[in-house]
């Protein structure tokens, strides 16, 4: 099993706070994926702005670098995003389990 980062932390001595910044980790994690959203959408506008600027003065086959730069930039985004997200619910579900068994306490 994946160790954790508050696996050695005793649940019952964390507050409110502690699980506040959980949740901001997830809240930066969805604001980075956006930027990286922002730059592949960039780079896809620039690369078609470039292509039908320089069409036919230039080898157009580089410019289609742009589109597998902007694929690369997407998954490593996409990527970054589902690790915290799946993080984030690993850790949401150690919440409600010490929830439940401090209620059977």
């Amino acid at each position: 099993m994946r160790r954790l980062p508050y696996d050695d932390c005793n649940k019952k001595e964390m507050v409110l706070r502690d699980f506040l910044a959980m949740d901001r980790t997830v809240f930066a994690g969805t604001r980075t994926f956006l930027g990286y959203i922002r730059v592949t959408l960039t780079l896809v506008i620039a690369t078609l702005i470039f292509i039908r600027v320089f069409h036919g003065h230039l080898e157009d086959h580089l410019f289609y670098l742009g589109f597998i730069l902007a694929l690369i930039v997407f998954a490593a985004g996409l990527s970054l995003y589902l690790k915290i997200k799946t993080h984030h619910k690993e850790l949401q579900r150690i919440e409600d389990y010490e929830k439940i068994e401090d209620d059977l306490q």
